[in-house]
């Protein structure tokens, strides 16, 4: 590999320190990286790898030979040796495994600086391994730099590496695994209900569950960094041999851990990808058991970017669910309802499509389950009902004919106390007739206080407002609602007119009986979803009152002309 702004040595130079009977490796600082720019033969020996190989694991994964308890001290030294030069005694100890070995073995390695004739610093170190007699004597020296990186470096319950390691260091055990031609994963490890544990068993029954999960997850995971990343979360990067295996056992362990079910144990998988940072690897880790929920019969969950792509879509929905309202990146469009005696526009629905600066046009099955889902579909609404009245105001003043406008209110706009005072001021407030808005309700919105919704929905009949059934059929509780509540009209859901002939043509009777019902009641009824000419012509042939669908009109937005934009 060919490194941009090296040293360049001589081929003589080169030669001879290649050749040196002792392993040693030269490193120069290029853009505030220390770059491997030379080792020694010996080196390539000390590690079992060819030249080429050791010089890419190096400047790729500096410390993925490296014990993982030792990759913080020896990185202390090396980044005091890149800040001091010369000024700094580089020596230190560490223990250090080369491919294919089954042991650690523990090396010295001690260093200078030499600036070269043409001003550039190269930082000369050699390395040695060590036998027990010489670890006794050598040991010492660093007694107090391995203390210090400990208490920077290491949980102080556990004794594992803590958060700070991951960040500085984490990203070199990875290196490792990818040089050894391994696919590494992380895995974020969670103890659910850690703050009621602690709060029924005491501080000291909690610590003793962390140390037996730091434990269990070390053992199983030998050689690997096993780390407590931050509270009840423990991080472990491996290889994704006998993975799941490997988890089932630590589930099926923690149970003996942990006192009765006040606990359980979780983890997020993700495979680390070749540019990944540590923090996307954590974010990304800590998503995958976000996908759990609380169902205890899942206990490990692989990350999926779909799931995250809909995730951060939801958030961004609702980060900018306010600001859209006030700069009006959501746009009313109309759908056209038609009478199946006349064959004309009778009515219009108001539709929500958000033309965002950013992502682009949302439908409504992007933003609005993600406001449902927040109890914010109240803003909604309102902002849907105004934008409707100034429409039908221009169309007024431009002498437009106008039609009844359906516009959809949710059981949160009729929990508000004041909302038939609130609604009636706001029409009002335009000059548009009470009659030409009529009011949807999903049959989901029916499940709440009873009482309530029929008082205000009595109310606002009063005043001259429809009230439409949405969505008719599509649950267990449409025919109780017929009666229990005083609708004007039912839209029938659109899977049954698109599914006509499934099951021997079920859904043919089905609708037919349903327009029976209606009309004996003296209910409108109004088929959605209508895309053929054959669909059409069976919805009148019923004697469906109103049609909705593609084939007689897509949702559009109108100008205050009338005309369709």
């Amino acid at each position: 590999m060919k490194i941009i702004g090296a040293y360049k040595f001589s081929p003589e130079e080169r030669r001879l320190y290649e050749k040196l009977p002792i392993p040693m490796a030269i490193y120069q600082v290029i853009r505030g990286e220390q770059v491997t720019v030379l080792v020694s033969d010996q080196l390539c020996k000390l590690h079992s790898l060819k030249r080429e190989d050791l010089i890419y694991a190096l400047n790729h994964s500096r410390y993925g030979f490296v014990h993982p308890d030792d990759i913080g001290k020896l990185a202390y030294f090396n980044q005091q040796f890149m800040k001091l030069g010369i000024a700094f005694d580089y020596n230190v100890l560490y223990r250090s495994k080369a491919p294919g070995h089954a042991s650690y073995q523990t090396i010295h390695a001690y260093g200078r600086q030499a600036e070269q004739e043409d001003g550039t610093i190269l930082s000369f170190v050699f390395y040695e391994k060590v036998d027990e007699t010489m670890l006794e004597i050598k040991s010492g020296a660093t007694a107090y730099f391995e203390n210090s990186q400990d208490q920077l470096n290491r949980d102080a319950l556990t004794g594992l590496p803590n958060r700070n390691f991951i960040l500085n260091f984490a990203m070199q055990k990875v290196g490792k695994l990818r040089s050894g031609k391994e696919e590494p994963v992380a895995v974020m490890t969670n103890i659910s209900n850690m703050k009621g544990y602690n709060s029924q068993f005491g501080q000291a029954g909690g610590d003793k569950l962390l140390v037996g999960v730091a434990k269990l997850l070390t053992d199983l995971f030998p050689g690997q960094i096993v780390a407590r990343y931050e509270s009840d979360r423990f991080l472990v990067l491996t290889s994704p041999v006998s993975l799941q295996e490997r988890l089932a056992i630590v589930h099926e362990q923690f149970k003996k851990l942990v006192v009765g079910n006040a606990a359980d144990i979780s983890f997020g998988i993700y495979k680390i990808h070749e540019n990944d940072t540590i923090e996307e690897i954590i974010d990304r880790s800590h998503f995958a058991i976000s996908q759990i929920g609380n169902d205890r019969r899942r206990f490990a969950m692989a990350y999926d970017s779909v799931a995250e792509e809909k995730d951060l879509s939801e958030n961004y929905c609702l980060d900018n669910l306010q600001k859209a309202l006030d700069q009006h990146w959501i746009k009313v469009y109309f759908q056209p309802i038609y009478d199946n005696q006349t064959g004309q526009v009778s009515d219009y629905e108001a539709l929500a499509r958000w033309q965002d600066p950013v992502k682009g046009l949302l439908g409504p099955g992007q933003f609005i389950p993600v406001i449902e889902k927040r109890h914010l579909t109240y803003l909604l609404d309102r902002y849907m009902l105004e934008e409707v009245l100034v429409k039908l105001k221009a169309w007024k003043e431009n002498g437009v004919a106008l039609h009844p406008v359906s516009v959809n209110l949710s059981h949160e706009d009729f929990d508000r106390l004041a909302i038939v005072d609130e609604l009636t001021n706001l029409v009002d407030s335009y000059g548009i007739a009470h009659n030409l808005i009529s009011i949807e309700i999903t049959e989901r919105d029916l499940s709440g206080d009873m009482s309530k919704l029929q008082e205000k929905m009595r109310e606002l009949h009063a005043l001259g407002f429809k009230f439409w059934m949405d969505d008719f059929g599509s649950g267990y509780s449409s025919l109780n609602g017929l009666y229990e509540y005083d609708f004007d009209l039912i839209k029938i859901d659109m899977k049954f007119v698109q599914h006509l002939d499934d099951n021997n043509g079920a859904n043919r009777k089905l609708m037919k009986g349903l327009v029976k019902v209606a009309k004996e009641m003296g209910i409108l009824s109004l088929t959605e979803g209508v895309e053929t000419k054959e669909q059409y012509d069976f919805v009148k042939e019923i004697g469906c009152n109103k049609t909705q669908g593609f084939l007689l009109g897509k949702p559009r937005p109108i100008d205050d002309f009338g005309k369709i934009l």
